[in-house]
């Protein structure tokens, strides 16, 4: 080590000569400051003055050699520690430490005082301590199943003995978790989930270590009655309203998403509303969103139903059955080899048997359903499994109307939904997951009209059919305590035909001739964790629509932000934007009254509808989650929303008569839930306002849409009188809004036609949203027992007469258009009578 001055020119040339010089100088001139005892004052002196330079691609060297002439500040390093490296560096008025930085800066060197003596040295390497990486999957010890949304902690102790939380997630739809780069150290395993008994496990981290764990929990006693997972699962109910499936936040039925193992099943619904959408036995989770929609979901405004079934154990074979008078159902599984597992339910509802469908002086409706899940589950070894699923639901409804006159309308609907799925999923490592599927859809409907009057017979028919074959992959990459990278692609082809009278539509034929459109759609997501209680959820969703009316793309982002604060108190909010490109047809004729709609695509003359959805919300938890209170307010735009005109020029198609224009609808809902214990269930009140606008309806003034739902009270409550008897309830009281006009003003084809008002008598709601209010009340008694030790399930509902009592009476018309040959009232039922419905099942 030496100690060095700026060299002259002279001096540069001289070599090792001249720097063994310049030693004995600097050696000469310190013994004299010393002698004098000044070297303190004047280095401290010398490092407060300031001096201005620039350099230009000199060595370092020379850099830190004009320093010392400059502040005349003791400056040492190692000769192989500078060289060959060069300084560009600008400084104004500097001290000796603010030009020292700006010279080593970027070089791999530091600098300390020892005394008055100034080292420059280079940097210690810094140890990097090997992490370690913790993932695994966590199931059912009973039945394997996944478990979804489980909360996985990483416990430290603290040097007073304390425990804090160190790391924290939650499983995802698999069951699977993951933390990376956990220092190594003992911890504290955590994994708790309602319902489950919580697991402590002491574990001792070791550095570079990763593997996949597989962690059982087992079923707490709770009380936990099947009318309170109806209660969990009310979203799977069609009793939220006639014909008109599920309502997610103030959207009808045919604007949610509906998956099932990730395909998508584009009318589950059935008629009558007392059969739920799907058998709660073979469920494994169901996912319901209002909000926050993530990217990997997309094409559908409203909100996401999210279905996943059960594998089916590997114990042996076993199942569930019941008879009653709405329905039966049979359900097995079990092992099909070492391997491989299975799962099959049927189920056929036929309310129509033992009750009156319809009131005293009309015609009898006929009304049944079909449906069978199935599901095949294999090993594939190591952490990779393969699944083969496949749904078919259909359901059949007649009705007739006849008149003393001798006219005759009979009505006969056939819809139904099939879909196939092979999906494959991996651990790949225990930072990757990853799962693939090939996916094939189809829903369809039959249609057909008979009109009687004086012998003479005249047949309307209609029929649709949407088919998709779809390939997704989605991946996530747990990359640190602080990103969860997701990300994934979508192609979906779909394949329309349709043919549709004016006579269904009461507006306008609807005909599609084998059109095909594709739909490629990209996303990304980031959850990134800012710090220990806030997270955030960044990412969009790109989609192009491909079809041979049209050509669209979009880019949809979504965020969400969640803070967990302290005593269980969570803040959350998100936004969402979607833009739609496959829409649903429930405007008017048949479509209002039946389950039975279709599906449109985008074109050049019908642009897709935009939604953007903010939301913010609030979450208490008490007594370790056994209570929660919440609430949640939201703010909905939607663009490009399509409506429908009558007009008299009857040459005009159903592209031709469409409208486009905007909605807004927001609200506030308040929800009161109690998971466990012998009193369990839920209470949930929503107020919401919604209007739409349109330059051709109402004289372009807002008017409340057909989908509407002001005020809603939702109640389910079940309290476990002991071991074998439970009593529950259900209650569902709804209020919409009419609109305050009944005519449609349009403008004719022709150029220069007037605008014209044209006046329609329909004594219901023009879409069946709006009906006189809505009341849902159902009384449950359950009794369990066995019986030569098989376990069985008896109970008595009582229900009102919504889904039981066909409500619409229809009449046929004297008109020479056809669209106006008939129409239909809506006779709401009573809260009472309470009508009995019993039903006996067994699991063995």
């Amino acid at each position: 080590m030496r100690t060095l001055a700026t060299l002259s020119k002279t001096e540069k040339g001289h070599g090792g000569a001249v720097s063994l010089l310049r030693i004995v100088r600097l050696a000469i001139a310190y013994s004299i400051l010393i002698a004098f005892g000044a070297v303190s004052d004047v280095a401290a002196q010398n490092r407060e003055s300031t001096h201005s330079f620039r350099f230009h691609d000199v060595t370092l060297s020379a850099a830190l050699d004009s320093l010392l002439r400059w502040y005349s500040v003791p400056l040492m390093y190692l000769e192989k520690d500078v060289a060959e490296k060069n300084v560009t560096a600008e400084c104004n008025s500097c001290t000796f430490e603010e030009a020292l930085k700006q010279i080593i800066e970027g070089h791999g060197l530091t600098w300390k005082v020892i005394g008055e003596q100034v080292i420059v040295e280079k940097q210690a390497a810094r140890l990097e301590i090997p992490t370690a990486t913790l993932a695994g999957t966590v199931r059912d010890s009973l039945t394997g199943e996944w478990l979804v949304g489980v909360s996985v902690l990483l416990r430290a102790t603290d040097a007073d003995g304390s425990q804090t939380i160190h790391r924290w997630c939650s499983t995802n739809e698999f069951g699977f978790f993951s933390l990376r780069k956990i220092k190594p150290d003992g911890y504290t395993l955590v994994i708790r989930s309602v319902g489950y008994r919580t697991l402590n496990e002491r574990i001792m981290v070791v550095p570079s270590s990763s593997s996949v764990r597989d962690i059982v929990l087992a079923e707490q006693n709770v009380t936990l009655p099947e009318i309170t997972v109806e209660g969990r699962r009310s979203t799977l109910a069609a009793s939220d309203g006639i014909s008109r499936g599920v309502y997610i936040r103030a959207t009808p039925s045919d604007a949610n998403q509906y998956h099932l193992e990730g395909a998508r099943i584009y009318n589950p619904n059935h008629y009558g509303g007392v059969l739920s959408t799907f058998n709660a036995d073979a469920l494994r989770d169901v996912q319901r969103l209002a909000g926050g929609v993530p990217p990997y979901y997309g094409g559908r405004i409203g909100g996401i139903l999210d279905v996943t079934l059960r594998e089916g154990t590997m114990e042996k074979l076993a199942g569930s059955a019941g008879i009653g008078s709405l329905g039966s159902h049979l359900m097995l599984e079990g092992p099909l080899a070492e391997q491989t597992t299975f799962l099959i339910s049927g189920r056929r509802g036929y309310p129509d048997v033992l009750l009156p469908r319809n009131p005293a002086g009309k015609e009898r409706s006929d009304l049944n359903s079909t449906e069978i899940m199935a599901k095949v589950s294999h090993h594939l070894g190591g952490n990779s499994r393969l699944f083969f699923s496949g749904y078919f639901g259909r359901d059949a409804f007649d009705n007739q109307t006849n008149e003393q006159t001798g006219r005759q309308l009979h009505n006969t609907l056939r819809w139904g939904n099939a879909a196939v799925n092979l999906r494959w999923i991996s651990v790949v490592s225990p930072s990757l997951f990853v799962h693939a599927s090939a996916v094939f859809t189809r829903y369809s409907f039959d249609v057909e009209q008979l009109l009687t009057r004086n012998a003479l017979l005249e047949r309307f028919p209609s029929s649709y059919r949407i088919e998709d074959i779809a390939l997704r992959a989605h991946a996530e990459h747990f990359y640190d305590e602080f990103h969860t990278f997701r990300g994934g692609v979508d192609l979906v082809r779909h394949n329309m035909r349709g043919a549709i009278s004016e006579f269904s539509t009461q507006l306008a034929p609807f005909t599609l001739n084998r059109v095909s459109s594709w739909e490629l759609s990209i996303y990304l997501q980031d959850q990134w964790r800012l710090t220990p209680s806030v997270s955030a959820e960044l990412g969009a969703r790109a989609t192009s629509f491909i079809g041979g009316q049209g050509t669209f793309s979009s880019v949809d982002p979504r965020f969400s932000l969640l803070v967990s604060l302290k005593n269980d108190l969570r803040l959350y909010t998100s936004l969402t934007s979607i833009n739609q490109f496959v829409h649903p047809y429930r405007n008017s004729g048949i479509f209002l009254f039946y389950p039975t709609i279709f599906f449109y695509p985008s074109t050049d003359k019908i642009r897709p509808t935009t939604s953007l959805q903010v939301s913010f919300g609030i979450e208490k938890n008490f007594d370790e989650s056994e209570y929660t209170i919440a609430g949640e307010t939201y703010y909905r735009l939607t663009q490009k929303l399509h409506e429908f005109a009558f007009d008299t020029l009857t040459t005009k198609t159903f592209s031709d008569i469409a409208l486009f224009g905007e909605g807004t609808t927001y609200g506030a809902e308040l929800t009161l839930t109690k998971r466990a214990g012998d009193l369990s269930g839920s209470i949930r009140y929503s107020a919401s306002w919604a209007s739409n606008r349109f330059a051709e309806l109402n004289g372009g003034e807002p008017f409340a849409p057909r989908f509407n739902r002001k005020h809603e009270l939702y109640a389910s409550l079940s309290y476990a009188l002991d071991a074998s008897w439970t009593v529950g309830a259900v209650c569902l009281l709804s209020s919409g809004e009419s609109s305050s006009f009944d005519s449609y003003q349009s403008k004719a084809l022709n150029s220069g036609a007037p605008n014209v008002q044209y006046e329609r008598s329909i004594a219901s709601d023009l879409n069946g949203g709006r009906f006189p209010g809505f009341q849902r009340l159902e009384f449950k008694l359950l009794h369990r027992f066995s019986w030569w030790s098989v376990p069985f399930q008896a109970s008595l509902r009582l229900l009102n007469g919504y889904g039981l009592l066909d409500p619409f009476a229809f009449t046929p018309r004297d008109n020479p258009d056809n669209r106006l040959r008939w129409n239909a009232t809506f006779d709401a039922p009573e809260i009472l009578p309470l009508y009995p419905v019993v039903n006996v099942s067994v699991r063995f």
